[in-house]
């Protein structure tokens, strides 16, 4: 983009009702003798918004902040609307580093430098009285999906939720979903049709999730007035009790069945007279994620032709009762049946609930004070049971011994009556942390949290918190195989985290027994590694630098993110990786819109045969200049 005449600022200045005017107390600002006149700043910054077909976006607004400043009300920000033409403006500014970030109704918001939907964002510098033109900002209209849900007979499925789901890699892993949000969703109409509308570009598959909780009569019930027992709920994913009656549920003798559809409508019997059931299904009709049909949105793409067919299978009771070790009478606790719809989809954590994962659990279940529990209409399959409530330290905080449990349970097509699962008391998960350094503990590290994650973000994370005041940290949890990701934050860095005196530093352990000497371990002396990166033309911005260890072994198996995977963006050719920790490394400079899936284990093969190789010492800053390399 070339920059702007002075006649065209002059026009665009007049169109405009807000430029940001920064006071004399702005950062960066050089001070000047008392009894001589101080000049205003007079630094510009001149730029367009476009689309991500390059067309100019008109009447979008760009806000400007100052990063490290936010709370300075003296620090220079401000917003403004573009033109009609999606240009804009910002005058009087001090020298200084800016954010720049544009966002319209209808479009995914992007910053400065950023060139794809996912790519990073940039900080602009600018120098005193300089005038920046050619600043371009692309924001990417969002995507729908649309289509129709229909039974074996092609007739309208009426009321039920339909998810879009973001492909991502965990772990180097696909996955799809986000381990935070629930995803994109919709409910069809009396027609059995949905749109799903403001989807990023991406790659999606769409579900249609079908799961069914079992209640006791008697216990639903009771939930209208039981806070308790609604909390339960809650935490196993069911988000609303209501009493017998209301649409979603059904009465089958002592038990009730409550279902995610707003207009529960069960296919007939088979021929033989046994029940039957939808089962959860992405498009077009498959059982999983693996075997569904990926839909690539592009920005502004509209898809309107899917149709996802729901077919009956047949479909069993589960019954038995759960026990204990020593015998002891078992609280009612929230179970789930997770089966082949949850693999490859991520292990949601929104609205703390775990309500994504829920979704597409085949079955959820509360057990009686009797230990007994019943699950209706599940399909033949093979499962794990495990226990719903993921935040076992509410048992604690409630009085109540905490337990979990997983055990496989393959379903055929016959009922399986009377099954004993053997509950576990929780594992305690205790620890301290030490802090080597000279420099003062934030608070958001002083009082941070340590989570637990599964290595491919699989159901299991939890959370442990630092007491207020002091360092140590304690939870229960289930058992199983978890990463710890301690919080880093304000040059505060994990030097390294020991289990017994055994190095689990960002790598996978097996959480077994009782867990009391975790030590976590943070220096403020952090292994910096920066440097340059040219072309034959000079210095090259807005490239893309990955640093990630030369040991295959490592680029998989991390959870929702690695220390040891990086990626970095340059600005005016320089990069930064504010703390590498100490090892061995490939790092290489690509093109910016080269590094989609740059987590991909296949991706990380193709840089390695170009990836110069760095050694990473602790507490030794380093600098490593590299040339873009073309990897398409």
């Amino acid at each position: 983009m070339t920059a702007f005449t002075r006649s065209r600022v002059a026009l665009a200045a007049a169109s405009f009702a807000l430029v940001v005017r920064a006071g004399a107390s702005a950062p960066r600002v050089p001070q000047t003798p008392a009894n001589v006149p101080q000049a205003p700043p007079s630094g510009m910054i001149i730029g367009q918004i476009i689309d991500g077909n390059d067309t100019p976006v008109p009447e979008a607004i760009v806000q400007l902040t100052t990063p490290g400043l936010m709370q300075d009300p003296s620090s220079p920000r401000g917003r403004v609307m573009a033109d009609a033409e999606g240009r804009f403006f910002f005058s009087q500014l001090p020298a200084g580093e800016y954010f720049l970030y544009a966002t319209k109704e209808g479009y995914l918001g992007g910053g400065y430098g950023q060139r794809r939907p996912y790519g990073q964002t940039q900080n602009i510098v600018i120098a005193a009285d300089e005038r920046r033109a050619g600043v371009v900002l692309t924001i990417w209209r969002y995507g729908v999906i649309a289509g129709s849900v229909v039974d074996e007979a092609g007739e309208p499925v009426v009321g039920i939720g339909v998810r879009a789901l973001e492909r991502r890699f965990t772990g180097g892993r696909v996955v799809f979903g986000d381990y935070i949000s629930p995803g994109a969703s919709a409910i069809t109409d009396d027609r059995g049709q949905f749109r799903i509308a403001d989807l990023r570009p991406a790659t999606y598959v769409v579900g249609v999730p079908v799961t069914q909780t079992t209640l006791p009569v008697v216990t639903l019930d009771a939930a209208v007035q039981d806070v308790e027992i609604r909390n339960d709920l809650f935490y196993g994913g069911v988000m609303e009790a209501a009493p017998l009656g209301t649409r979603g549920i059904l009465q089958f003798g002592d038990f009730a069945l409550l279902t995610l559809a707003r207009v529960v409508v069960p296919p007939p019997p088979a021929s033989n007279g046994r029940r039957q059931n939808y089962r959860s299904t992405y498009f077009p009709d498959s059982a999983t994620v693996s075997a569904a049909t990926p839909i690539v949105i592009g920005a502004g793409d509209e898809r309107s032709d899917l149709t996802i067919t729901l077919r009956p299978v047949p479909a069993v009771r589960i019954s038995g009762r759960l026990t204990t070790p020593n015998g002891d009478a078992v609280p009612p606790i929230m179970l789930r049946l997770l089966g082949d719809a949850m693999n490859g989809v991520a292990d949601g954590l929104y609205s703390g609930s775990g309500a994504m994962i829920a979704m597409f659990t085949t079955a959820n279940a509360r057990s009686t004070v009797d230990g007994r529990f019943t699950f209706l209409d599940v399909p033949p399959g093979e499962y794990v049971l495990s226990q719903a409530n993921r935040f076992l330290i509410r048992e604690v905080q409630a009085g109540r011994e905490p337990y979990w449990v997983s055990q496989s349970i393959t379903v055929g097509t016959n009922d399986i009556d009377d099954l004993t699962v053997a509950l576990s008391p929780a594992l305690r998960v205790e620890g301290r942390r030490v802090f080597n350094g000279s420099s003062s503990i934030p608070p958001i590290i002083a009082d941070g949290a340590m989570t637990f994650e599964t290595p491919f973000g699989g159901p299991g994370r939890f959370v442990a918190t630092a007491v207020r005041g002091k360092q140590a940290f304690s939870t229960v949890a289930p058992g199983g195989r978890v990463i710890v990701r301690p919080t880093e934050f304000g040059g505060w860095f994990v030097q390294s985290i020991t289990l017994d005196g055994r190095d689990v530093t960002d790598r996978a352990f097996d959480l077994q027994s009782d867990a009391t000497t975790f030590v976590i371990t943070y220096t403020d002396k952090p292994s910096k590694v920066g440097g340059v990166v040219k072309d034959v033309r000079g210095p090259v911005d807005a490239a893309a630098v990955i640093a990630f260890p030369v040991d295959p072994a490592r680029w998989t198996g991390y959870g929702t993110g690695s220390r040891l995977l990086r990626r970095a963006t340059t600005t005016r050719g320089a990069y930064t990786f504010d703390h590498l920790p100490p090892g061995e490394y490939y790092v290489i400079a690509i093109d910016e819109a080269q590094s989609d899936d740059w987590q991909d284990p296949k991706r990380l093969e193709v840089f390695a045969r170009q990836a110069t190789r760095l050694s990473v010492a602790a507490f030794t800053p380093a600098t490593l200049d590299l040339a873009i390399r073309d990897v398409r």
